[in-house]
């Protein structure tokens, strides 16, 4: 495999007096002895299929039928019970009646089975009973120590050792061969159009995990077990939901420090619910937001379909991750090659001009006709002159300056076997990857590149997509590998209380040193206003701003209960007098006007501080004032930050050029802006807060004001 395949796995280093640790999954995927209860003779029902299966597959465990009503299925002698069997048994697979796996659990556990498999349905996801027995069910897990499967699950497949415990469709037609891309699954249905897809692709698969209602093992622990099964490099995963966010972040963690790449796909792109939408916080960082920023964080590549899986996959599998963005790009088409580079530019990858010594060695290599430069364009020329084909392979990969070379054929099948055989030979002679993009390919050609390490695409767009993506996966494990993670805690988060008063909110902000507050009083009426000798009123600058507080009032902007600019004492006086009217309109309960001086600023932003219920801790960042709904310009991540994390979300944002001084504006300092709500994060999450949402946060050079804040304590 080539160096750019992947990281380099991290080595954590073992004591030679500790014993390694079993994953508790081990002894559902690596059972060498199998139990089906209820197993029957007609290999076609589901009861059947896993015997018939793993008979067909060659596995050379111990297989167990039960069932009470016959002696032998499929040409194996069948037991009454599980007791009955009287030798040990690693893993059961039960697809009983729903009502019967408690019982069938218990017995096993007696006969010291520790690991289940449970097809069985009619369990949470059918009625308020079948929540009960599904909890009762991941209790006696946990109380026995036991690994449960399911229920409402299609099973798990090893392909390295021929287990499937399962009665998916996918291998009636399909062989089960051996691969090393892994697959978990929280629904069975795109569990098995996964499987089907790479044992028809040739790809193969490694270790196959449904999890479906997942009473007890989810997606986190099946990842974690993935993450350091010697068998799998790469790992495609497809979600619906997290059951512990904690857990799941240390799995993918653990992942990026194997150098196992984990492809994505998340279903389900909610809106937030309606208790966030109370804030603009809620609203732009809505569930599937903090999904996207906890598979990217934490190393993982987000898809959405199962071939864009395959195509990212395919690199990875093959070791062909360029060493970095700058690639050489060699055609038969001179039109080809236009378009991968047009691809490239809106993919962030470059093609770079040849070095002189690169071009001194193509020039007699090539037609006269044709100039060295990349995109090179062989021309058709290369039917009759196929000794270019590898010249000029050598001579790009001897470029400095080039991380990967991609080539483009349109079907040339004449000269298809000199194609696949200069290809292989320079994959071993030259350190960059080398992909395909092989319109009309055999199929014969696509395996045998593939097997040297190759892949081919069908098409332009999948291909350079793919590049891409495994570089964004490459830099998105290297920094997950650096997040230091604390131990997992998926306890439920505190109950959110009511919002309070912007003044209320302020107060508490008062605490935290790294960002300022508009000078300001709460006046209950004008008879407090006292104009100072020296312009003043109450101490404070014109102009000013008079805000009405109320806990019950969230949008002072959108019920017309912000008034500015006041620049004298009777416009003052005005304003607070057409907020208590507004109040009293309005029918709330209200502290008195909040009047601040108006701070001077360059930027403003938007910046949410939420315990989310799911993910913890969360930041959002965006562009700020009361337009922050109506052209969302945002992006959210999960805590802990540190200030470089924070200072790529603010040039991540769109907004991100003006904070850099786009043309003649003046410029934030951004990194000490980065800096400022780094340390803001850290203080958040020492408080007894449920959210803060600062909109906006007013921007000048290096300092950073909150003209508003919207602070929810917890419950």
């Amino acid at each position: 495999m080539s160096s750019a395949a992947s990281i380099k796995p991290e080595q954590p280093a073992t004591p030679a007096s500790a014993a390694p640790s079993v994953h508790r999954l081990a002894s559902v995927l690596n059972a060498q002895s199998v139990a089906i209860v209820g197993a029957s003779a007609d290999g076609s029902k589901i009861s059947g299929r896993p015997l018939a299966y793993m008979l067909a597959s060659g596995y050379q465990g111990k297989l167990f039928p039960v069932n009470p009503s016959r002696t032998e299925v499929q040409g194996l002698p069948c037991y009454p019970s599980l007791s009955a069997i009287g030798q040990p048994v690693d893993l059961v697979i039960i697809g009983t009646a729903s009502a019967h796996v408690e019982g069938i659990v218990l017995e096993g556990v007696a006969a010291g089975v520790k690991a289940f498999v449970v097809f069985s349905s009619g369990f949470a996801e059918l009625s308020e009973e079948g929540r009960r027995m599904q909890e009762r069910l991941g209790a006696l897990a946990r109380e026995h120590g036991v690994t449960i499967v399911g229920p409402n699950c299609l099973g798990v497949a090893n392909s390295h050792t021929g287990l499937i415990a399962s009665f998916t469709t996918a291998v009636e037609s399909s062989k089960l061969h051996a691969g090393r891309f892994s697959f978990v699954s929280q629904s069975g249905a795109l569990g098995a159009y996964w499987l089907d897809i790479v044992l028809r692709s040739g790809i193969g698969a490694g270790q196959w995990i449904t999890t479906g209602n997942e009473c007890d093992v989810d997606a986190a622990e099946a990842i974690d077990f993935l993450a350091s099964d010697p068998g799998t490099e790469v790992i495609g995963l497809y979600i619906e939901d997290i059951r512990r966010p904690d857990a799941f972040r240390h799995a993918l963690q653990r992942a990026a420090r194997a150098g196992k790449p984990v492809i994505a796909i998340k279903s389900g792109r909610s809106q937030a619910g309606a208790a966030a939408a109370a804030s603009h916080t809620g609203a732009l960082a809505g569930d599937d937001a903090l999904y996207d920023a906890c598979l990217q964080q934490y190393g993982a590549l987000r898809v959405d379909s199962l071939t864009e899986m395959m195509d990212a996959a395919r690199i990875f599998l093959r070791g062909a991750t360029p060493l970095g963005p700058k690639l050489a790009v060699m055609s038969v088409s001179g039109g080809a090659g236009v378009l991968i580079a047009d691809a490239c530019e809106s993919l962030g990858l470059a093609l770079p001009a040849l070095s002189a010594s690169t071009v001194d060695a193509l020039t007699p290599v090539l037609p006269a006709f044709v100039h060295p430069a990349n995109p090179l364009d062989i021309t058709g020329n290369v039917l009759q002159d196929t000794a270019m084909i590898g010249a000029s392979f050598r001579a790009l990969g001897a470029d400095p300056g080039i991380d990967g070379i991609v080539l483009f054929i349109g079907m040339m099948h004449s000269i298809a076997d000199v194609f696949v055989r200069e290809l292989s030979e320079a994959r071993r002679e030259i350190a960059c990857p080398i992909i395909v993009v092989w319109i009309g390919a055999l199929e014969s050609s696509i395996r045998a590149l593939e097997d040297k390490g190759i892949p081919v695409f069908l098409d332009i767009p999948q291909a350079m997509r793919a590049i891409a993506q495994s570089l964004q996966v490459r830099d998105r494990q290297r920094a997950a590998m650096a997040v230091k993670l604390p131990p997992p805690n998926d306890a439920p988060q505190r109950a959110a209380g009511r919002p309070i008063s912007e003044w209320d909110g302020k107060q508490r902000l008062r605490h935290c040193p790294v960002i300022a507050l508009p000078c300001g009083q709460l006046i209950a009426s004008d008879e407090e206003i006292r104009v100072s000798p020296d312009g003043t009123i109450n101490g404070l600058s014109y102009p000013l701003v008079a805000k009405l507080q109320s806990s019950d009032l969230l949008h002072k902007s959108d019920a017309g209960a912000v008034i500015l600019p006041i620049r004298d004492a009777d416009a003052l006086r005005a304003a607070i007098s057409r907020l208590q009217a507004i109040g009293q309109q309005l029918n709330i309960d209200s502290q008195g006007v909040l009047v601040e001086e108006m701070i001077p600023f360059d930027h403003e932003l938007l910046l949410g501080l939420r315990m989310d219920e799911r993910f913890g801790a969360t930041l959002t960042l965006a562009r700020g004032g009361v337009e922050a709904e109506l052209w969302p310009d945002v992006v959210s991540r999960l805590l802990p930050l540190s200030a470089h994390d924070v200072e790529v979300m603010l040039r991540g944002l769109r907004i991100g050029r003006l904070l850099e001084g786009f043309r003649s504006r003046p410029a934030a300092d951004v990194p000490a802006l980065a800096a400022r709500v780094a340390q803001l994060c850290a203080w958040f999450v020492q408080q007894p807060l449920t959210e803060l949402e600062i909109n906006p946060l007013a921007v000048r050079g290096d300092q950073a004001w909150a003209l508003d804040a919207l602070v929810t304590p917890h419950g």
